[in-house]
């Protein structure tokens, strides 16, 4: 019993250290950390992540990693991964190629049919990738246009035909895919080629890229070969005598470097462009590197999001030269910012395959930019300067051609801090305009000590050209005694996001003392009552005067009436 009991205890003892030390399964199981130097000789199969942390080194030396459907190298800040003489091929690779959208015969996508050498008739079938169809697109065949739709469609050829160019456009500009031709013999038989294994014109490479490599630190490549798999730069890549074959683009974050040195080159990149980066990204492109070519650029650079930040809403703009067809947008801001090309993604440097670089010079110019300090009876016309070059900057803010105001000085003029209530106290004010631009602006003014708007006859108008300081001279009455202090503020525009955009503020006077009415501030009763009678004096006399006029005719005339009586 002793013994079964031990067995028991020591049984209980395994289980719980074999609990205590062998991992359990979690979804990170799929995960490889890396955090010291670390060399694969030997062929690998990658499944999963390997993540490359700070201070850890990967090499791959002369053997080649084959990455599972979804899977990814990571290399974090401060890691490294060299490739020398090695490969990391995807296991399973994009095989469709696509149509780059041109209707031109001479840009126009095309693919060559192999039909030299076979005897008979022979039929060929097209067939789009998964998910895809030819709806509204078109075949073109030694100068016919052939309507294709469904997910693949049959040409038919007759015996003697030879190799065969099949040019593709698309519904608009639409893409038109191919993953695989498969040939018909009419003598029996059939030969299926996958689009990539086609010779082709003016087409890219299509399909899912199968793995990812993620890079915020540093990678390396001398001689080696990545095929099927994207590359996401943010640290820094240098590659030397290295083949990208259906990688590109390789996409550069902001702050991505991309070095390309030797006779590195890319093939049958699954976009128009090799390298895709940022405004701020650095593209190293060597003398001697040769990208997939012919209508597939070498780099863009492409910006989203941009704005245009301005201090008031409603301001409208015109932006011209945007993208590669240098086009024409209007547009208004709202909350202080104005989209660019609607804040869509576009393309502002090109690196074109034969070489030569094409770089966005677009400007920005004021149609309308019209506030309460300078509306279109002021004859001061818009704010926010003349035309700006459009950058490359997330935001470029317009800060010039706008005033900026600013108190000076707001006192009480020297000797006249106390007065009676009716009577003016004079107030001295100095304002300036720091700013590039006139305003013609409205101040008004409080009394400190009750929140009231001050009586100073109203709002007060001021015009100020730019860098210019006036004096404005007004009067200030009250109706209550006491101690008092005036507050002057400035009425900024209401289309302002911010108040302070243009200057502004306030500032106030030093006390002011109000008293009653003295008895000298008022007419003396003594001569206003001697005026009034001198006054009634001097309208008697006039009355008195009239009437001994009116008298004296009217004897004269009686006289004269009794001497023709008596003749």
């Amino acid at each position: 019993m002793r013994r079964i009991a031990m067995l028991q205890c020591f049984l209980m003892l395994t289980t719980v250290l074999m609990m205590c030390t062998v991992p359990s399964a979690s979804a990170d199981a799929a995960e490889t950390v890396i955090d010291d130097d670390l060399t694969w000789t030997g062929e690998q199969s990658v499944e999963g992540t390997v993540r490359i942390v700070s201070g850890g080194h990967l090499t791959i030396d002369g053997t080649e990693a084959r990455m599972y459907t979804g899977s990814s190298i990571v290399v974090e800040s401060g890691g490294e991964l060299t490739l020398t003489q090695a490969s990391i091929v995807a296991k399973n690779l994009p095989t469709a190629i696509a149509s780059m959208g041109y209707w031109d015969e001479v840009n126009m996508s095309k693919f060559k049919v192999p039909g030299e050498g076979i005897s008979g008739a022979f039929s060929v079938k097209m067939q789009a990738m998964e998910g895809d169809s030819y709806y509204g697109g078109a075949a073109h065949v030694a100068g016919e246009s052939i309507n294709i739709n469904g997910s693949s469609h049959t040409f038919s050829f007759a015996d003697g035909t030879g190799d065969v160019w099949i040019g593709l456009t698309g519904y608009s500009s639409g893409a038109v895919t191919v993953a695989s031709i498969t040939i018909e013999f009419e003598t029996g038989g059939s030969s299926t080629i996958l689009g990539s294994d086609l010779e082709s014109v003016n087409m890219r490479g299509a399909g899912e890229q199968g793995f990812t490599i993620e890079v915020e630190g540093e990678m390396t490549s001398s001689n080696s070969v990545i095929s099927g798999g994207q590359i996401v730069i943010n640290g820094a890549m240098s590659v030397d005598d290295s083949d990208f074959d259906r990688v590109g683009p390789v996409i550069l974050g902001n702050t991505g470097e991309i070095e390309l040195l030797g006779e590195s080159g890319f093939s049958d990149s699954l976009d128009d462009h090799d390298v895709q980066g940022g405004p701020n990204s650095v593209i190293y492109w060597g003398e001697d590197v040769s990208g997939s070519g012919g209508l597939i650029d070498r780099w863009e650079r492409r910006v989203s999001d941009q704005t245009i930040q301005v201090d008031a809403d409603y301001v409208v703009l015109r932006i011209t030269g945007i993208g590669p067809q240098e086009a024409t947008q209007e547009t208004f801001s709202l909350g202080g910012f104005a989209a660019v090309d609607s804040g869509r993604e576009r393309v502002v440097e090109i690196g074109y395959s034969d070489g030569t670089i094409w770089t966005e010079s677009a400007t920005i110019e004021v149609v309308t930019y019209e506030t309460g300090w300078n509306p279109e009876s002021s004859g001061i016309g818009n704010y926010g300067g003349g035309p700006v070059a459009l950058g490359w900057t997330q935001n470029t803010v317009l800060d010039s051609g706008t005033p900026f105001i600013e108190w000076e000085s707001v006192e009480i003029a020297s000797g006249s801090s106390t007065k009676s209530i009716g009577q003016s106290m004079p107030i001295l004010a100095q304002l300036a305009n720091r700013g590039t631009a006139s305003a013609l602006l409205y101040f008004t003014c409080d009394v400190v000590e009750t929140g009231l708007e001050a009586d100073i006859g109203g709002y007060r108008e001021v015009l100020i050209d730019a860098g210019e300081s006036v004096e404005i001279s007004f009067g200030w009455r009250s109706s209550e005694v006491g101690d008092a202090t005036l507050s002057c503020r400035i009425l900024t525009p209401s289309q302002l996001v911010e108040d302070s955009a243009f200057g502004g503020g306030s500032m106030s006077t030093g006390l002011a003392t109000w008293t009653e009415p003295a008895d000298d501030d008022s007419l003396p009763i003594l001569p206003l009552l001697t005026a009034i009678i001198v006054g009634i004096g001097i309208a008697g006399m006039t009355v008195l005067r009239r009437g001994a006029s009116d008298a004296i005719v009217e004897t004269e005339e009686e006289s004269l009436s009794y001497s023709q009586d008596e003749n």
